[in-house]
């Protein structure tokens, strides 16, 4: 015990001097550190007039987004009071970039691949699953229920306790925190966080050798992209990949299920006049098509906000398998849909509908690609038909939580889109926005983008 106390005196001691050291010498080695280049922009920072006037202008967003929180509070866990927090938390990033010294944009950036690091360890080890709900546990017996060295228990531990994801509680031992409770066994923001490193930092860290590869422009093509590329196999698409490794598979869709059942699909577009219409119409004619339509969760949504669309007249297409599925399903909200197989890439089978819905799925191909597809739907349409594509809507400029979904994106060879960006693709598959419908709170960059055939209005 003697030894061990030694030893923690001696790392103690030692990393007094060393952050001692580090902080004297700090503006005078960041060129050594960081490179010539770094002369030009000092380590002090941009302190002066500038700086203080948008110090003192986010002070005052985070005051009267706080004031708005506090006296207008909304239920919590409802779209107004996730709206509100996140204005709280976009204000609090404009203070701290405004206060913030630009010198230490490379120590942020460090500490954050650090935390991405270490926090995926103790994710993938199951140690957030030993750490008991409430009370602390020691890192000897944290390190033993998990297999490995104490010493290195700790240095992962104290990267998430330094960043007040875990709590340390006196000198050996660790607790949760409400951050990270989430990355418990079942937690589906946890598994989200999962799916960001599998998708996301894994092809992230081969992106500079893909594009060195295929050169530097926008994916085009099913397979060949970013995610596919760094996991060895360039030959797949990043769904097929997916397919030939199914616990990979399972990961996926147990991530982006939490995501799909928060995410509004009624309530953002009116349909008052498709039911018009169809009162007014008695025919066979398709009034709704929902084009890779899953498991109907769109029809069911849209008929519950308009429970006299007629069933019968809406259609559900996808994938052979998909199809099938929801046959053996035979959920009695889908009994008196049709059901049609369909491949996105070659002609729309249901020509003439009144509508034609696609939902979150343009944004998992490229440009090239997302033209093909409209264009054979807007083959398929009448004079007074009408495209209706529930999409992101990414603003100009973006905010960040719109960019990072487009980076990850990336990596599967999808996109998100500004409304510019949109008009270009629909206009080159021969269609025109009539109308943007956009969500509100935390859904306002989801819109029903309605469209016309050009030249109709």
């Amino acid at each position: 015990m003697q030894s061990d106390r030694f030893d923690r005196q001696t790392c103690s001691s030692n990393h007094r001097i060393l952050q001692h050291t580090y902080e004297n010498q700090k503006k005078e080695s960041c060129s050594i550190l960081l490179g010539k280049s770094l002369q030009v922009c000092p380590m002090s920072g941009d302190v002066g007039d500038q700086v203080r006037a948008e110090a003192t202008a986010a002070a005052d967003e985070v005051t009267a987004a706080l004031q708005i929180f506090l006296k207008e509070p909304g239920t919590a866990g409802s779209d107004l009071d996730k709206g509100q927090r996140r204005r709280i938390v976009d204000a609090a990033q404009k203070l701290i970039s405004a206060v913030k010294d630009p010198g230490d944009e490379w120590f942020d950036a460090t500490a954050q691949v650090a935390q991405m690091g270490a926090n995926r360890l103790f994710w993938e080890w199951k140690a957030y699953d030993h750490i008991p709900p409430e009370g602390s546990i020691s890192y000897a017996e944290l390190a033993k229920k998990v297999d490995a060295e104490e010493s290195l228990i700790r240095r992962i531990g104290g990267v998430l306790t330094s960043m007040g994801i875990l709590e340390q509680v006196g000198d050996d031992a660790v607790a949760h925190t409400k951050r990270s409770r989430i990355y418990m066994d079942g937690q589906p923001a946890g598994q989200i966080v999962g799916m960001a490193w599998e998708n996301g930092m894994v092809p992230y860290v081969q992106m500079p050798a893909y594009f060195e590869k295929y050169g530097r422009k926008e994916p085009q093509t099913l397979n060949h992209v970013p995610g596919t590329f760094a996991y060895g196999v360039p030959e797949y698409g990043w769904y097929e990949m997916l397919q030939h490794d199914p616990p990979r598979m399972q990961r996926f869709l147990r991530a982006m299920g939490p995501i799909e059942e928060k995410m509004p699909i009624s309530g953002i577009y009116d349909f008052t006049w498709v039911v018009d219409y169809a009162k007014a119409n008695s025919t066979d004619r398709a009034v709704f098509v929902d084009v890779g339509a899953g498991r109907g969760q769109s029809i069911k949504a849209i008929h519950k906000e308009n429970p006299e669309l007629p069933l019968d007249r809406c259609v559900l297409q996808d994938r052979p398998e998909v199809v099938e599925a929801v046959k053996q399903l035979d959920d009695a909200d889908m009994r008196l849909v049709r059901k049609q197989v369909i491949d996105f890439h070659k002609e729309q089978p249901e020509k003439g509908a009144l509508t034609y819905w696609i939902r979150r799925c343009l944004h998992n191909y490229g440009d090239e690609l997302a033209v093909n597809m409209l264009r054979l739907i807007a083959d398929a349409m009448a004079a007074d038909s009408r495209l209706l594509i529930q999409e992101d809507v990414m603003g100009n400029p973006p905010h960040y939580t719109s960019t990072m979904l487009d980076f990850m994106m990336l990596t599967f060879g999808g996109k998100q889109r500004t409304l510019d960006c949109w008009t270009d693709v629909l206009g080159r598959a021969g269609l025109e926005i009539r109308s943007v419908a956009k969500g509100q709170g935390p859904w306002r960059h989801l819109a029903v983008i309605e469209c016309v055939k050009a030249g109709q209005k």
